[in-house]
């Protein structure tokens, strides 16, 4: 049986037209390169044979060969082609680019540096090339040169489509979802079909709480093309939200499997399973999350909470109780571990962990949370450990080792601030938080920042961290209730209740009776606009 690569391969060389010397070789390389733009991998290849056939030289079409097969996911044969770095004048920074990109893709981002670096000196650079840059940068873990390489691709070309996609990606990570929004709709003026863009704009559209604009450009990436399988799982996703759990595995069915695999996929279809009376099925798709992704916090919280839904309170102790011995441990986990008590009738230890799981005075900074820092999970573990130890001093040397051979990373600052918190240096704490969070401010960033403002007496400046958070980010569950926490501890209980409810409503739990979300909103806004009066004044 032919290989299924080579079937389309013979069908695109039909509709192409057959016959090696049929056109001349420019023609056939011009075709590769369209072909490529487009993002057709299989057309490219076929162009681009007929050229070699046609006595095109191997270094004439290397390049082009090298990334058609990558665009088809053929690393192996891409590699065969790029590897050697012959490559014509003209192509040369073609070649070594998608060199690059092969080496990120396999992981070697020292390799792939070297290659990107080849490709600077090959040539003008083009903008996606700089794109590429920064997001090796990323995965690299200088994410303070990020915004530079992003700076000089939109030089290049201000209407690249991935220039501006990943600019957008950038403020969403550092200023939240409504902050992108503005960035995503003047990109979509200069090409406003372009899929990448609009599956970007729907999911922060999304996670800025625009439901109903995120399906109208869900369905508008439907009229582009029916098959593009983000258009129905942004679509799932939103039915999953409003509880249509029905209509949301068949819009996950319509992706035909893409995101099987991924996390995310993997995430919805547990989530689905859990809710519709398959435990046992989320428990397998959470599991699969888990040991995929070691370094993801919320997929052992889900796993556990499937497993308590299928009776096996016991698993959820194995699993939970060590984090839950930390002071610091965060109130969803204290809460799943008193059930997993209640679940096996041991309720004088539930009460122990479901009353601390309810303590709105605690100040929940988890720093074990710590597992996606660039150097390693060796370095972050050995600093953990010295932390539980009591040796403060030494976690303090390490981390100042980390910040010199890791300059530019937010993960190596954060994880420096939660080290000098832990001294009692809040102010020390305070400055790395807030350089880290001009490039990624998340919700556990914001925690930490809370923190050292209220370490360091300024309550009303934690408060305007956390709301200034929430609305730009008005779907984040932890924020919602650590801000509530933090208003009932402050004694504004009638504020406190609403977003705790609120944060009830997002997560799934069930608000009060007869609760409206709509006075949640409300006090969101008197808080945010207090807050933000208090911000000059508290100001480090």
């Amino acid at each position: 049986m032919p290989k299924l690569g080579a079937v389309w391969l013979l069908v695109a060389a039909l509709a192409l037209g057959t016959g090696a010397g049929a056109e001349p070789i420019g023609d056939n390389l011009a075709q590769a390169a369209e072909a490529l733009a487009r993002g057709d991998g299989i057309a490219a290849e076929v162009a681009a044979r007929r050229s070699l056939d046609a006595g095109a030289s191997r270094g004439e079409v290397a390049a082009l060969l090298g990334e058609a097969e990558l665009l088809q996911g053929n690393f192996a044969e891409a590699r065969q082609w790029l590897e050697a770095g012959v490559f014509s004048a003209n192509t040369r920074v073609r070649g070594f680019h998608a060199l690059g990109l092969l080496e990120t893709r396999e992981g070697d981002l020292a390799a792939a540096a070297a290659a990107f670096d080849r490709a600077l000196e090959a040539g003008p650079s083009p903008a996606r090339l700089w794109v590429d840059i920064g997001r090796l940068r990323y995965l690299a873990g200088q994410h303070h040169l990020v915004a530079d390489a992003v700076r000089r691709a939109l030089t290049i070309d201000p209407a690249d489509p991935r220039a501006l996609e990943f600019e957008a990606q950038l403020v969403r990570d550092a200023r939240g979802a409504r902050a992108a929004l503005p960035l995503l709709e003047a990109a979509l003026q200069r090409v406003p079909d372009d899929l990448g863009l609009l599956g970007e704009y729907a999911a922060t559209l999304a996670e800025a709480g625009r439901h109903r604009e995120m399906l109208q450009i869900a369905r508008r990436m439907v009229e582009v093309d029916p098959r593009h399988p983000r258009a129905y799982y942004l679509q799932a996703v939103l039915a999953a939200r409003a509880g249509l759990d029905g209509l949301a595995r068949r819009l996950l069915a319509r992706t035909e499997g893409v995101y099987d695999d991924t996390a995310a996929g993997r995430l919805l279809a547990g989530v689905l399973d859990l809710r519709t009376g398959n435990p046992r099925l989320a428990v397998e798709r959470f599991d699969a999350l888990t040991r995929h992704q070691p370094d993801n916090a919320a997929a052992p919280l889900l796993l556990s909470r499937a497993l308590l839904a299928n009776g096996e309170a016991n698993e959820v102790l194995a699993r939970l109780e060590p984090a839950t011995a930390q002071p610091d441990a965060d109130p969803y986990t204290l809460g799943l571990l008193g059930r997993a008590y209640e679940q096996l009738g041991r309720r004088q230890e539930a009460a122990v962990y479901l009353d601390r799981a309810s303590d709105p005075s605690r100040e929940h900074l988890n720093v074990g949370s710590l597992e996606q820092v660039n150097p390693g999970t060796g370095d972050v573990a050995m600093i953990r450990q010295m932390l539980r130890q009591g040796m403060e001093a030494e976690a303090a040397r390490l981390a100042a080792a980390l910040r010199v051979r890791f300059p530019d990373s937010v993960d190596v600052e954060v994880l420096s601030g939660d080290v000098a918190l832990l001294r009692s240096n809040a102010a020390a704490a305070l400055a790395y938080y807030t350089r880290a969070a001009s490039v990624r401010r998340d919700a556990a960033l914001i925690q930490r920042l809370a923190a050292a403002h209220r370490m360091l007496g300024r309550d009303e400046a934690a408060i305007a961290v956390v709301a200034d958070y929430l609305r730009e980010n008005p779907r984040s569950i932890s924020a919602a209730s650590l801000l509530g926490h933090m208003l009932a501890d402050r004694g504004d209980h009638q504020h406190a209740q609403r977003l705790l409810a609120y944060a009830a409503q997002l997560g799934g739990g069930d608000p009060p009776e007869g609760h409206d979300p709509r006075p949640a909103a409300q006090a969101l806004r008197r808080v945010a606009l207090a807050a933000r009066t208090a911000e000059p004044a508290a100001a480090p």
